[in-house]
């Protein structure tokens, strides 16, 4: 399999906090590691920086549902190489059709995976095994994951370094 080449690769991560402006700057600084208020300058140097180059930019946890919003954003993004690509992680459909974008949709994980992330994160290297308490209370924190994988490894993660079956009760 061919390996894509990027020129420029850049992981943005945008939450519900959108403005055109934050969101075209944290790409230009991702990039240029220069900072600049004036969102016709940011315009200008993104197109300049992306001109002619191939990249890569993920646009992580979108929720800005505002089409005109996205095109003002996407504008000096049309300046890449072709091959250029953008990809948007989102919970919502109408914030990919409003990218124009192709839709993947990934589904929940399974119980048995979503134990199985959990797991991995919240056992110690020496600690094979979770008590009885443990595991029910590791499936009750499983079932309000929902089957989020990100959520799973985080509170793994933060147990992790928790013995205390009261620091387990969440």
């Amino acid at each position: 399999m061919d390996t894509i080449k990027f020129d420029i690769k850049v992981w943005v991560c945008v939450s519900d906090h959108f403005d055109v402006l934050t969101v075209t700057k944290t790409i230009l600084e991702a990039i240029d590691n220069k900072k600049d208020d004036n969102l016709e300058m940011v315009h200008k140097k993104l197109k300049e920086k992306l001109s002619g180059r191939k990249f890569l930019l993920v646009l992580d946890d979108v929720w800005n549902e505002k089409r005109e919003e996205w095109e003002a954003v996407r504008t000096p993004l049309s300046y890449g190489a072709p091959g250029s690509r953008i990809i948007v992680t989102t919970r919502a459909e109408r914030v990919a059709s409003n990218m124009r974008s192709e839709v993947h949709s990934l589904k929940q994980l399974e119980e048995d995976e979503c134990w199985k992330v959990f797991i991995k994160h919240a056992l110690k290297d020496d600690d094979l095994k979770l008590n009885d308490e443990q595991k029910e209370i590791g499936r009750r924190i499983v079932e309000k994951c929902k089957g989020f994988p990100l959520a799973l490894k985080t509170i793994g993660s933060l147990l992790h370094t928790k013995s205390s079956i009261s620091d387990w009760k969440i």
